[in-house]
């Protein structure tokens, strides 16, 4: 399994309104990019895209094929991504 699954947390200490973030190279801490790379990674099948907004802002509207895990359950969650075998791309506002 990859290791960027390994600190979900971390990769939410980078986030800020209106960002994309994805973790790669193996190591746990983000790095900004943008959406067209989220999407064409989404698109590719390496990426799954993260709405870690709260489910009320997601029903209001988000990127199609994004799944819905707000901020304060990632480290719950962290199961839920790491079945996915890709690169959690999270994302706000």
């Amino acid at each position: 399994m990859r290791s960027w699954l390994s600190s979900g947390l971390t990769l939410l200490a980078t986030l800020a309104a209106g960002c994309v973030v994805g973790s790669e190279g193996g190591g746990p801490s983000g790095r900004l990019m943008s959406l067209d790379e989220a999407l064409a990674r989404r698109d590719r099948g390496q990426a799954v895209l993260v709405d870690v907004r709260s489910a009320a802002a997601f029903a209001e509207g988000h990127i199609p094929g994004a799944i819905n895990i707000p901020a304060g359950e990632i480290r719950t969650r962290m199961a839920e991504l790491r079945k996915t075998g890709k690169l959690p791309i999270l994302y706000c506002g």
